[in-house]
């Protein structure tokens, strides 16, 4: 489909979809407008195969943004910057030690595993 056929026929979702893509791309890619702006029309025609005449319902993310944010703020934290991290992020001083905490330990499980995953039932028998 060429380019103004796409911009002028195609519905509104997927033009703007197409756009987003080949701005995406540009920002990550060396490409050329052209180029990136065919990836996107190719995304746009293939979300329309795929999606097409479903009501398809777009969630905000956020806990992915959270779960990054929490991620980000584990990571900027070296054990004295609790109170510069708060501020940065607008939470409390608890909620930072709480995050520290919690990614903490998902770090501390994903690197050693539960221990506990692979033990067998114990009876309640004696």
């Amino acid at each position: 489909m060429n380019d103004h056929l796409f911009r002028t026929k195609a519905p509104e979702l997927l033009v703007d979809l197409a756009a987003h893509t080949a701005s995406s791309i540009r920002q990550v890619l060396d490409v050329s407008p052209e180029v990136a702006e065919q990836i996107g029309q190719a995304v746009a025609n293939n979300m329309m195969r795929v999606w097409g005449g479903q009501n398809v319902y777009m969630p905000l993310g956020m806990s992915w943004k959270l779960s990054q944010r929490d991620r980000d703020i584990f990571n900027e934290c070296n054990g004295r910057n609790h109170h510069e991290l708060a501020r940065k992020y607008g939470v409390s001083l608890q909620w930072i030690y709480a995050v520290v905490k919690r990614v903490k330990k998902e770090e501390l499980e994903r690197v050693q595993g539960n221990l506990f995953d692979d033990a067998p039932e114990q009876s309640n028998r004696r």
